[in-house]
Formats: structure tokens, C-alpha cells, sequence
């Protein structure tokens, strides 16, 4: 199973496709959403997407141990904050906190940045805290229009897939 952790960055509108994407190649999706990318789409378009409720807040059903060791955590899109989040190891919202539990699981985790390019560049050091430790791999993001962009899908599904089987061997 794949967990799609869904931020507040206006590609969100992208995961809903992404999310039905992985479903085609016969992967289960359970999906995250922080409170921002709740604004941008409703949870519904994506417990439609994966055919799952979605984790929206903690509820004390400890929603973070449970799903912090499934084949993949998918940060897509990730916005400057998440990111900085994890370099930091901050765990104030369902998703950060996921993410960190799932590090200590040494589960996989990818983030797919998406953002402003200024913003990007200002969290370059930040990419780089993460990938050092080892904790996380990242998507590099489409570079267009001043803009950090989501990649296509099939290249998310490539790399998500190619990470769960390199990380069952």
C-alpha cells in the first residue's frame, strides 16, 4: 500500500488523477490530507480516488503508527512548509507526524516538491538536510513558468513502484 499525503500547494488538483494512477497498477492508496490542501480540493474527491476514508486529523485511533509502515509514503505535492517540517523533524498535523513516525520505521518516503521557484531555491538546503541523512528521496519537480511543477503521474507511479520493489529486496 501506498500512503499519498496530499498538501497544500494548488497541485493538489493533481493528486486526485495520481492517486487513481497507482490504483491502475494495482496498488491500494490510503491518503492524508493536511487542513491547506483540504481548501484546494475536498477529501472526498480523494476517498473517491483511492475508494478509502481519508485521514484529515489525528483522531487518538493513532492513524500515524498504523499506516507508518506500508510499503511507501508518497508526499505529493510537497509543499516548502511539509518539507521543512520533516528536515526539522516537526510533528504538529497528521502528515508531519507520519512522516516522522514512518522514518523511524525506516519505511520509504518520496516527496514530490511543488511550489514557487523562489520558494524552492529558499528550501534547497533543507532538500539537501534530508537527502544527507538518507531519510527521504525526492521527485525532481517540472521546472516551468517560475514554477516548481508536479511531474506527470507516470513518472511518480514509475518511481514509486521502483522504490517499493527495491526496498522489499
Amino acid at each position: 500500500m501506498i500512503v499519498l499525503c496530499v498538501t497544500g500547494s494548488i497541485a493538489a488538483t493533481e493528486s486526485i488523477k495520481l492517486a487513481r494512477e497507482i490504483r491502475r497498477n494495482g496498488v491500494e492508496v490510503k491518503c492524508f490530507m493536511s487542513d491547506s490542501a483540504c481548501e484546494i480540493i475536498h477529501p472526498n474527491a480523494m476517498e473517491f480516488a483511492t475508494g478509502q476514508e481519508v485521514v484529515t486529523k489525528l483522531t487518538g485511533k493513532i492513524e500515524h503508527v498504523k499506516y507508518s509502515q506500508e510499503d511507501l509514503i508518497l508526499v505529493a505535492p510537497a509543499t516548502a512548509n511539509t518539507i521543512s517540517k520533516f528536515a526539522y523533524k516537526i510533528a504538529d498535523n497528521p502528515i508531519s507526524t507520519l512522516l516522522i513516525t514512518a522514518q523511524g520505521h525506516d519505511t520509504p518516503i518520496i516527496f514530490v516538491p511543488s511550489m514557487h521557484d523562489s520558494m524552492y531555491r529558499a528550501i534547497k538546503g533543507n532538500i539537501e538536510k534530508i537527502k544527507e541523512e538518507g531519510s527521504a528521496s525526492f521527485i525532481k519537480p517540472r521546472m516551468d513558468e517560475g514554477k516548481a511543477k508536479f511531474p506527470s503521474k507516470e513518472d511518480i507511479v514509475l518511481e514509486s513502484l521502483r522504490t517499493i520493489n527495491l526496498h522489499k529486496d
